[in-house]
C-alpha cells in the first residue's frame, strides 16, 4: 500500500535537498487552509507544520530524519485523522544530477486514512511537480 514516485532532476542533490526542505514554504502549494503556507523545522523532532493567515498553525507531522543532503523524514497526519503515515524521500546522485524517491507508507493503520490513499497517490504528483519547477525557477 506504499505510495512511490520517483523523479530525476539536472541539480546536484546538496542544491536539490536545500531547495526541498529549506524552500519547502515557497513551493509547496498551499495547504489545508486557504492562503496558509508550510514550514519544516530541520531537525529530526522538528516540526512539519502549516501557518494560516489568522497566525494560528496546524502540525502535519515531526521530522524523523534529517540527513543533508541525503534523507528527509516526517511523519503526516491530515486533520481528519486519528493516526499517523509516514513520508521519505532520498537524494541521491545519479547522471550528474539527483533522484528523488518519495515513499509515502502507514496507509494500513487506520481504515479511514486508507481511503485517503488514492488521493494522496495523485496529489504526490501535483506535489513534485511544484518542487521540479520551483528547481527549475532558480537555475
Amino acid at each position: 500500500m506504499t505510495i512511490r514516485k520517483s523523479i530525476w532532476l539536472g541539480r546536484a542533490p546538496e542544491t536539490s535537498f536545500k531547495l526541498f526542505c529549506d524552500d519547502i514554504g515557497e513551493w509547496w502549494p498551499r495547504g489545508f487552509a486557504e492562503g496558509s503556507k508550510l514550514f519544516l523545522d530541520r531537525r529530526v523532532g522538528g516540526r512539519l507544520f502549516e501557518r494560516r493567515p489568522d497566525g494560528s498553525q496546524y502540525e502535519i507531522g515531526r521530522v524523523t530524519a534529517y540527513e543533508p543532503p541525503s534523507i528527509v523524514a516526517f511523519t503526516w497526519r491530515a486533520p481528519s485523522w486519528e493516526v499517523a503515515t509516514q513520508v521519505e524521500i532520498r537524494f541521491s546522485s545519479e547522471r550528474e544530477g539527483t533522484r528523488i524517491d518519495l515513499e509515502h507508507s502507514g496507509w494500513e493503520r487506520d481504515a479511514q486514512v486508507g481511503e485517503y490513499r488514492n488521493n494522496y497517490e495523485a496529489g504526490w504528483e501535483t506535489i513534485l511537480g511544484h518542487y521540479e519547477a520551483a528547481l527549475g525557477a532558480t537555475a
